[in-house]
């Protein structure tokens, strides 16, 4: 399947700024930045950052990209999504698409990936086909570490996983220039500020939307993906030529992002590689993950996540719609927020969908039994708050009186303002509630400006004043999208939430 790294600049370009790219994660329908990043691309085609602020720089502006805060384990866990400053992110893509950038870009993959005993397979797919980014990276998942690892078992009898602690927001961003130039390059005292360098830009520009921090990048957009891929990529570079110089060479590795899995033929072996990985990783600022760290000698089910397999096992097909319900929970129970969890949820609400649909319709006895269980399941796995609400929508019709249904939503918003954290589930709870009652008001900027515009999402004042009133006046809420919607997803609502279960059946 093509990667971004088979475009030519141009086309990478255009793919960076798509608004699926933009933002990698769920959001409802009616939040769509795409106008937004077209005028943006028009207005700063040929400019650069430095050309387009006030005296305030971006590096000194708290606030510059926004922050969504969600819940990660229905506890104190939390993981920060961000929505980059549109503006930066749009200057951003022009100079690592530039002709001569691109193309040193790509001659360092391929540096990356010349040991073919280390297979990276998490480079932003851009295939054009029926299915969404989303869903073509996760049938490459699927393809190429799950299916590879199963076909390795004969060649392998044993499998490491190892992953590192918080990737994202350990990166340290000078890395990024290391990786890109040598280590030895980025560090001459004349290259540390170079901006021919791209390494030295794309540094930059992370520490201006990021309050001059340099550890760490945010997480929630393709480009920031492929600029991890950019510095995990020379850890492989370095991982080969340490193990060349130790003269190890029985062995294969998938890497997918932060995903390690070491194949060899004994466990001894395994961890000397690790020890290895692990030496390597630190020197960019790394850490394994001892807690998520799994030995097998069957590399058959090594190869299965174990949520995967315990649903293999235990799975019974019902018809009864409270015990299907129970089993997710029991499911969500035992592997919280697992893959398998989110792929069953997501096939529970297809089944609304077509149920409500279908000549006979969706009926269902004690609708509010259905609620509770559902919004417990969400509470304690917050992966699924998208596809929890999506599942509401259906149900919460069942209750005839409107009345009544305001009143759930109340209990509903009021369980879930028990968990920290949670301004990502806000905006999905808000996406049922305005069609039922738009006076239940969230917490959360992109919460604030469905119901007023004039709501800043982004901290613009260092921008000159066309710029930032372009950012700031271009509608990113789609209020026509709003008034057409029903209390109900549409399928194109469900299908954006993306189809695991027809990818992995």
């Amino acid at each position: 399947m093509k990667t971004v790294l088979d475009l030519n600049n141009i086309e990478a370009k255009t793919f960076f700024l798509k608004k699926e790219s933009y933002s990698s994660f769920e959001l409802p329908e009616y939040i769509c930045f795409e106008l937004l990043l077209q005028n943006l691309t028009k207005e700063l085609s040929g400019k650069i950052l430095k050309e387009s602020t006030t005296e305030l720089k971006p590096k000194d502006a708290e606030g510059v990209n926004y922050t969504l805060l969600n819940n990660k384990d229905g506890k104190f866990a939390w993981r920060p999504f961000q929505l980059i400053h549109p503006a930066i992110y749009v200057f951003l893509v022009q100079e690592i698409t530039k002709k001569e950038n691109w193309e040193l870009i790509q001659s360092r993959f391929f540096e990356f990936y010349a040991n073919d005993k280390i297979e990276c397979q998490s480079v932003p797919i851009a295939e054009e086909n029926e299915k969404t980014d989303k869903q073509n990276q996760i049938y490459e998942w699927w393809q190429k570490v799950e299916q590879r690892s199963l076909v390795l078992s004969l060649e392998y009898r044993h499998l490491l996983h190892l992953d590192i602690t918080d990737c994202y927001g350990s990166l340290y961003t000078h890395s990024i220039v290391w990786a890109l130039h040598t280590i030895e390059e980025a560090k001459k005292p004349e290259n540390r500020n170079n901006p021919h360098l791209i390494g030295v830009v794309i540094d930059k520009h992370i520490q201006d939307m990021s309050f001059g921090q340099t550890n760490g990048i945010p997480q929630g957009s393709a480009i920031m993906d492929f600029i991890a891929e950019i510095v995990l990529g020379l850890g492989d570079l370095m991982l080969t030529e340490e193990l060349n110089r130790l003269g190890i060479t029985d062995y294969k590795i998938i890497r997918y992002r932060d995903d390690y899995r070491i194949f060899t033929n004994n466990s001894q072996l395994s961890y000397e590689i690790a020890k290895v990985l692990s030496d390597i990783l630190s020197k960019l600022n790394f850490k394994i993950n001892s807690a998520k760290t799994l030995s097998s000698d069957d590399v058959v089910l090594g190869s299965l996540k174990s949520d995967k397999v315990h649903w293999i096992y235990n799975k019974r097909k019902t018809e009864n719609i409270q015990q299907w319900i129970i089993q997710l929970y029991v499911l969500g129970n035992d592997y919280p927020n697992s893959g398998t969890l989110y792929k069953e949820t997501k096939h529970f609400l297809d089944w609304l969908q077509v149920k409500e649909k279908s000549e006979e319709g969706l009926s269902t006895d004690n609708p509010e039994v259905l609620i509770s269980i559902l919004v417990n399941l969400a509470y304690n796995n917050p992966r699924l708050f998208a596809l929890v609400t999506a599942s509401l929508s259906f149900l919460i019709p069942q209750i005839e009186s409107i009345e009544n249904q305001k009143e759930l939503l109340i209990k509903i918003k009021d369980k879930f303002k028990q968990l920290p954290n949670t301004n990502y589930l806000n905006i999905w709870l808000q996406r049922i509630t305005l069609k039922v009652d738009p006076t239940i008001t969230y917490s959360g900027k992109l919460c604030e400006k469905v119901l007023d515009n004039s709501v800043p999402i982004w901290n613009s004042d260092w921008l000159n004043p066309k710029i930032k009133k372009l950012v700031e006046e271009t509608e990113i809420i789609k209020i026509e999208t709003i008034e057409k919607m029903e209390i109900m997803f549409s399928e194109e609502e469900t299908r954006e939430l993306g189809e695991y279960d027809k990818l992995f059946s």
